[in-house]
């Protein structure tokens, strides 16, 4: 490392439990002497030791800053996130609610509290397009603002390991099948708490910019009858090879983004039995207004057993640990992914989608061989 700051660098003492890999994330802590260095010399080493960091990264997969103490505001998290990645990404198209904070700085997630966020890598349901050969974010970045009065850790896991692991029956039986298709149906107004409209979920309510978005994006989208949005993103793929490393990486939403594991299936209103009840009563009214499904791009179901040995395997190499005040943590999207456990308030993350290569360099000349 260059620079005059020393630092402490371990590695993932902070672990807690789960998962096999005891060295995620890698941590960099500050000395005593150097935790209230201002944010200008910061960033200024952060720059110095850009080499440094992203080989630590792609070894790792996910860094933890913790220990400075300039690091107060969603201002100071942006600048951090600006020398992270060339570009900072929007939020158009996810599948969680989240609010803006300041410029492409967002809430972590507006999902109720109570909610286990399941582990994916952030957008990895976007199919790639002329415009677009890559259009999921790099890196995702996390900024703990208020640590959490209790629970609320962003647990990871190494989707490398988790390739290793799955059944190549099951690896083979989705590669070979050409990918990967989501189907959405999102409503035009609110109705019920897990609901996420289309203009919320696009940041625009204009139908007109709707459709300018989708075409950019290569998505098929078409109006309902009673309003909502239906879109189809995919193919998308099920595993992919790592820009810099060449690692293979279990890299698709699946076993998240399903029928199986609709809002009315689960907790979503809270877990008492009346809560689980109430929301399963709501299926009729929902079903056909809100929806996530993902299917196979030759058309056919996935499995509900192939769907459950995946989250068995990405559960087994989850890790946790509890956020402090001020933590930075920095995750390469493809190697690892992250969710979000329960919590007791207060708690306040930001977050941030960076690109390594900006999205307009990205542009390349559509294919003349169709």
């Amino acid at each position: 490392m260059k620079g005059g700051i020393k630092m402490v660098v371990s590695h993932s003492s902070v672990a807690q439990a789960g998962g096999q890999n005891r060295h995620l994330p890698f941590v960099v802590e500050a000395r005593d002497e150097t935790a209230d260095i201002p944010l200008v010399e910061l960033l200024e080493w952060l720059s110095d030791n850009s080499t440094w960091r992203e080989e630590e990264l792609h070894r790792a997969g996910a860094l933890l800053f913790r220990g400075f103490s300039a690091i107060k505001t969603a201002e100071d998290f942006a600048a951090v996130a600006q020398r992270m990645a060339p570009e900072i990404l929007d939020y158009a198209g996810g599948t969680t609610p989240r609010s803006a904070v300041t410029g492409k700085i967002v809430t972590s997630t507006d999902a109720p509290r109570h909610v286990v966020i399941g582990l994916h890598q952030e957008m990895s349901y976007l199919a790639p397009s002329p415009a677009f050969p890559d259009p999921t974010p790099d890196k995702v970045m996390f900024f703990c603002e208020t640590a959490p009065g209790g629970g609320g850790q962003t647990p990871i896991a190494d989707m490398r390991a988790v390739y290793r692991k799955l059944p190549r029956e099951l690896v083979d039986r989705f590669e070979s099948r050409g990918g990967l298709v989501l189907h959405r149906k999102l409503p035009t107004e609110k109705k019920y708490g897990f609901e996420v409209t289309w203009s919320t979920a696009f940041g625009t309510s204009d139908r007109g910019e709707m459709e300018k978005i989708a075409q950019r994006n290569g998505w098929r989208m078409r109006w309902a009858e009673d309003g909502g949005l239906e879109i189809t993103h995919g193919p998308s793929p099920v595993t992919l090879k790592h820009r810099v490393t060449g690692e293979k990486v279990w890299f698709n939403q699946a076993h998240l983004l399903h029928k199986s594991v609709a809002p009315w299936t689960s907790d979503w209103l809270g877990s008492s039995p009346s809560e689980i009840a109430e929301a399963r009563a709501l299926e009729p009214l929902i079903k056909d207004r809100f929806y996530y499904h993902s299917t196979h791009a030759d058309g056919s179901e996935i499995s509900l057993a192939d769907i459950d040995c995946v989250k068995r395997t990405v559960t087994e190499e989850k890790v946790l640990f509890d956020w402090k005040r001020g933590d930075v943590m920095l995750i390469d999207n493809k190697l690892v992914a992250h969710g979000r456990e329960p919590y007791q308030p207060p708690r306040t993350i930001f977050a941030a989608l960076l690109a390594d290569v900006p999205r307009k360099s990205q542009v390349v000349a559509p294919s003349t061989n169709n």
